[in-house]
């Protein structure tokens, strides 16, 4: 044998021979009790070193490690190459580790006996000399395992690294697995959720006990970004991902509604409470004056709506913020992306099937109690009294009737026949009619006690050495809430991946997705309009009407005065079918014909195509014997509508990953993307059906109408991003677009927007190591960026338009005449430009069971497109100009703890709590408003998005007296007063109320009373884990928002009897002369809105917090489960939107709030606010993996 000193003479050669076996015989028997081989190789693995060697030979190598490890290096003298060179860089690394990455390159192994390590050259390939077989020596490993508690993990994968060789660990956590040369392996055990452990093996210990622990906030966790992925440790940008977990095992039919109020600044909200409603996605905030949503992405292509999407397919969800992360998408990411990642299969795993079901019932989340009858009906006609003294709206014999019947109503029936003109002064024994005296509860008679869902989903998966894959059924049924509509929404989804390994240089992979959503809901022709709905009908029904005639026939479907039977004519009605198909189909390759070099491309294609019937059917009321028969709803039809939408999508890219010297890291990608949608769809309308059942085309008389459009746009853009970070600790990005558009003319369709960011991980610098203990990542990231907005009215705003005209009212020479409208103006505008500025801060401590983010935005939208004003001769509209800018400041925060108690009454307890807080605000920083108008529809240079102005409420007016003052005072609202009437403050101190000029500098007595900006919106998350038992609670809310609105569901008493909402809460808060000090104001039955004023004393507190979900799992012992060939199962219990803290009305939901002070809503509007009601839901179910 040979020392490290190379011997120069054949004497001094074999001293140290001597020397050497001297020691080594001293060594084998000197040390008490013996070291066996297996003791020292696991010593050796133990033993970590740092080192920082630059170009020096093995021999050096060896000499130091012997210096640093205790262990002594053996090696023959012709088994290494003098002249080699080693650079090695090692900080706490294993000797085993450094080992293994320096000597199989220069085709050298090693061998440990006791505290000896002996360096051999790898045997090398001998051709066959004889026929005799050589044996192989082989050796098996036999394992299990478990996690921290003990449990054994079915399903782990593992493999030998290096190899594509690997077993899956059985329904006992048991595996298997044969070493074929009989050496020395590295196993490494994967299994999602849980830390990947790395064990070596060999002859000597192959009988194994695996424990896996969960992982927490690894640093390496790998987040997926625009066009790739990145290790969280190296982000710069702004990003935030959900886990796909936070969907299951909960009642939601979407991903929007299992997403909201998980992620900050993620502000998801809905219209209504419809089963298929559509979400509104923002991120970060008011975006611009035209609006502009985020970007929404499903495994790289983008989709519309997420209802669309099965929630049990889902992987993860990553939100891009800030224009760093956002960059490389262009024009349509302006305002943030969010980015869903379905579920795959993974290499080397057995077949795994699961299904998982939730069944689930729903009833409205906050109804009004609604007012008895005869107390309506008082209220009704006190209100007409004090309008117009002794006047009133029921008659003495109405009143009469009605009080019998609620004194004793199985002797005094609800509905009478009316010869004496108590319903109607022209009712008569020649002309009877119906006198309604009943006393019905409307919502409860609109609304079941509660509506059921099902929803079940199925899926497969798995993968060997070269392929994977992965596919899912899945089935939504869902019945509606509306107890005589039967209305149903129903979902299919289908998807599949399959990737595989071609080559080693090549690798393909293709998606599809299928989903099919059909809607039944009954049909209401609103004559075009979006404010009569089913919703509208039923907030201003009469509580006297009845639903049914005493012959079983619906009552009240057509009244000469009253509002009509809502739910007669809901029942009666045609039927809205709606059936939506979307198909995917997406092919990808990934081209790696160099090392560090990946070529991709994917192509996508979809179809959207629309199926909806709608049918009118005609009704007929009957009257009592004598009277006529009323046909309603007339003439009946069916109207066809049938839209097909093409989407196209091509990306190519390339990105070449290199380092150097394990220190500089650079990685960069280049690609381009095209796309393209088209539109068209016709529809057509038919009258006079032969048989009112059926909604046939061919079986109607007349034609009515039809329409037909064709539509299309396209996006290009070239992109690049630029990652470079030395030893992971100080970190640069450079992002660039160069993007085109079909919306804009010829000269303005292209601009190129830029983005950099630069991050510093401060916890690895030297200074900061005594804190190391305490810290274990601190960084300190910041981007700027600018993006495009392609906002336009249409895909051709830049071009003069021209559309036609049928003049219905006018004929000549007995036919209808055609005609042209005039020319709209063209709008030479171009992209509005968004840049956004972000600092932010990420953190993890205390072994990372505390970390979490900090980000601050300043986000400046310039250029926004603002119409400009024409003079009114020209007749015609467009022409808008880029001329406005706003700046939206914001920040958000989010925190995690996680952490585990070892042994709580025998087994370990996890628990884990997450916090999030963001808050944003909007402020006009241009505008085109020279003399400070505060008209309806303009803004001005400082302006906060949201402002309310109004007047300051100076309590009621106590007398009549007082009244006689203000019809002076106030008489720029209203001419006359009367006491319990609103009396408002006169702040600019000129003896009267009134607007001023409407100009900033000339307000009136208005100023700005709130704003109705959600401010300081929250969440919370804990989680408790023990025992198999799992328990979830989730709170969301905002802290600050104000809100006006004009609505009939707010104000009760509002237009009048045929158009108010009045409840009981209404009646008991209303002025009148025996409730002075009521909260709402005078009692009036004309609708008029002097008090109503936009004002404080009815400016709303819509903070609020909520119980947004609650969830009560277990998960079944696996010794229970074995024998069933089950791999794991789960049982569960949920509760969604269970309650609610807020200062709003009983009767208003918060959820409310985003539909009235929506976009295009006047804050004054009536019919804000009436949509299908907000649900609470409670479920249970089951998943199972076999």
């Amino acid at each position: 044998m040979k020392n490290n000193s190379q011997t120069r003479n054949k004497s001094k050669y074999l001293t140290n021979i001597g020397f050497r076996f001297l020691l080594l015989c001293i060594l084998l028997t000197s040390h008490s009790p013996k070291m066996s081989a297996e003791d020292g190789f696991m010593l050796l693995q133990s033993t970590n070193v740092t080192l920082n060697l630059t170009n020096v030979s093995l021999e050096t190598l060896f000499k130091t490690l012997e210096k640093k490890s205790n262990y002594v290096f053996f090696f023959k003298e012709d088994v290494i190459q003098k002249n080699e060179k080693v650079t090695v860089k090692a900080q706490n690394e294993s000797v085993v580790s450094i080992l293994n990455r320096i000597l199989p390159p220069r085709q050298l192994t090693y061998t440990v006996k006791g505290r000896q390590v002996i360096i051999v050259r790898l045997p090398q390939k001998e051709e066959k000399k004889s026929e005799a077989p050589v044996e192989t020596k082989e050796y098996t490993v036999k394992g299990t395992v478990v996690d921290v508690s003990g449990q054994a993990l079915p399903g782990v994968n593992i493999t030998i690294q290096g190899t594509t060789q690997g077993v899956t660990t059985d329904l006992s956590g048991s595996f298997i697995l044969r070493i074929k040369d009989g050496r020395r392996a590295l196993l490494v055990a994967s299994y999602i959720g849980f830390s990947t452990k790395k064990i070596w093996v060999s002859e000597e210990n192959h009988s194994l006990k695996i424990i896996l622990e969960e992982s927490s906030a690894s640093l390496n966790e790998v987040v997926v970004v625009g066009y790739g992925t990145q290790k969280k440790l190296n982000l710069t940008g702004a990003v935030t991902t959900a886990s796909g977990e936070i969907l299951e095992n909960r009642p939601i039919g979407n991903i929007a509604q299992g997403l909201q109020g998980m992620v900050p600044n993620l502000n998801i909200t809905f219209n209504s409470g419809q089963p298929n409603e559509a979400a509104k996605i923002n991120i970060r905030g008011n975006t611009s004056l035209n609006g502009g949503n985020a970007l929404i992405l499903v495994d790289g292509v983008e989709i519309s709506d997420l209802s669309l999407i099965n929630p049990q397919d889902v992987e993860s969800v990553s939100v891009l913020k800030d224009a760093s992360a956002a960059a490389v998408y262009g024009a349509r990411a302006a305002f943030g992306v969010m980015l869903v990642t379905t579920k795959k299969g993974n290499r080397n795993q057995k077949t795994r099937v699961t299904y998982n079901n939730n069944l689930s019932w729903s009833s409205p989340a906050r109804l009004p109690e609604m007012p008895r009858s005869d107390v309506w009906a008082r209220m009704w006609n006190k209100a007409y009294d004090y309008d117009t003294p002794g006047s009133y709206y029921f008659n003495e014999k109405f009143m009469e009737a009605l009080d019998a019947h609620i004194a004793d109503p199985a002797n005094n029936p609800a509905i009478l026949v009316d010869t004496e003109g108590i319903q109607n002064p022209n009712y008569s024994p020649s002309n009877p009619g119906w006198a309604y005296v009943g006393n019905t509860d409307w919502l409860s008679e609109f609304y079941k006690k509660a509506a059921f869902m099902q929803q079940h989903n199925a899926s497969l998966s798995g993968g060997t050495e070269r392929n994977n894959y992965y596919a899912s059924i899945g089935y939504k049924d869902q019945s509606g809430i509306f107890r005589y509509g039967n209305d149903s929404y129903k979902r299919f989804n289908l998807s599949f991946n399959f990737d595989a390994k071609l080559t080693s240089w090549l690798d393909m992979s293709f998606s599809t997705r299928m989903s099919n959503i059909k809607n039944d809901e009954p049909y209401m022709d609103n004559g075009g309009s979006d404010a009569q709905t089913w919703y509208y009908e039923i907030y201003r029904m009469y509580p006297t009407l009845s639903v049914f005639l005493p012959n079983g026939d619906f009552a009240g479907l057509y009244l000469s005065s009253g509002n009509y039977n809502i739910i007669g004519k809901m029942a009666l009605a045609g039927r809205n079918k709606k059936e939506t198909w979307d198909q995917w189909y997406t092919g990808r390759f990934d081209l790696h014909p160099l090392k560090g070099l990946s070529i991709k491309g994917d192509y996508s294609w979809n179809r959207y195509s629309t199926v909806q019937k709608f049918h009118r059917k005609e009704m007929t009321q009957t009257f009592p014997e004598g009277g006529p028969i009323y046909t309603v709803e007339t003439p009946n039809y069916v109207k066809n509508y049938n839209a097909n939408n093409i989407y196209q999508a091509i990306n190519v890219w390339a990105e070449y990953k290199k380092s150097f010297d394990d220190m500089h890291n650079l990685s960069l990608m280049a690609g381009y993307n095209q796309e393209e949608k088209t539109y068209a769809s016709t529809s057509y309308t038919m009258t006079n059906l032969y048989d009112n059942e059926l909604p046939i085309s061919d079986l109607a008389i007349n034609y009515k109408e039809n329409a037909e459009s064709a539509d299309i746009w396209r996006v290009q853009g070239a992109f690049f991003r630029l990652n470079y970070d030395y030893r992971s600790k100080y970190l640069l990005e450079v992002n660039g677009r160069y993007d085109g558009s079909s919306k804009y003319a010829k000269n303005d369709r292209w601009a190129f927007f830029p983005s950099a960011s630069v991050g510093w991980r401060i916890s690895e610098e030297k200074f900061f190591k005594p804190l190391s203990k305490v810290v274990d990542n601190l960084k300190i990231r910041a981007s700027i960026g600018a993006l495009g907005n392609q906002i336009t009215d249409g895909n051709h705003s830049f071009m003069s338009i021209l559309s036609g005209k049928v003049l219905t009212n006018y004929m000549m020479d007995g036919k209808i005449i055609s005609s042209l409208n005039i020319p709209s103006l063209p709008s030479m505008v171009t992209w509005e430009k968004v840049v956004t500025k972000d600092l932010g801060l990420d953190w993890s401590l205390f072994n990372n069971r505390l970390f979490g983010s900090f980000d601050f935005y300043v986000r400046d939208t310039k250029d926004m497109v603002r119409s400009v004003t024409l003079p009114a001769v020209l007749g015609t509209s467009g022409g808008k100009e880029n001329i406005a800018d706003m700046r939206t400041v914001g920040w958000e925060l989010e925190m995690t703890w996680k952490d585990r108690i070892q042994n709580v009454l025998g087994s370990p307890l996890d628990y884990s709590l997450v916090v999030g807080l963001s808050d944003y605000q909007a402020e006009i920083t241009k505008y085109d408003n020279p003399n400070g108008s505060l008209a309806s529809g303009m803004y001005y240079k400082g302006q906060k998005l949201g402002e309310i102005w109004g007047y300051v409420t100076d309590g009621y007016i106590q007398d009549d007296f007082e009244a006689d003052k203000m019809n002076y005072v106030q008489k720029f609202i209203s001419t006359k007063w009367y006491p319990g009437d609103i009396r408002y403050k006169d702040l600019d101190g000129d003896g009267v109320i009134d607007k001023g000029n409407v100009t900033l500098d000339n307000p009136g007595d208005q100023k700005v009373i709130g704003n109705s900006t959600p401010r300081y919106r929250f969440n919370l998350q804990g989680g408790i884990g023990w025992h198999g038992f799992d328990i979830r609670a989730i709170f969301e809310g905002v802290a600050k928002r104000d809100m006006w609105t004009g609505s009939d569901i707010f104000w009760g008493f509002s237009r009048g009897i045929y158009n108010s909402n009045v409840t009981q809460y209404h009646i008991d808060n209303t002025w009148t002369y025996e409730n002075p000090t009521a909260y709402y104001p005078r009692l009036n039955a004309n609708g008029n809105k002097r008090s109503k004023q936009v004002q404080t004393k009815y400016l709303q507190n819509a903070a609020y917090i909520r119980l947004k979900d609650i969830t009560v799992s277990y998960n079944i012992p696996q010794k229970w489960l074995s024998k069933l060939k089950i791999e794991q199962a789960r049982v569960y219990v949920s509760g969604m939107n269970l309650w609610e803290k807020t200062g709003l009305p009983p009767f208003m939901t918060p959820d409310i709030v985003d539909q009235i002070t929506g976009d295009g809503i006047s804050i004054q509007s009536e019919n804000a606010g009436k949509q299908y009601a907000f649900m609470r839901s409670y479920s249970f179910g089951i998943n199972v993996t076999f």
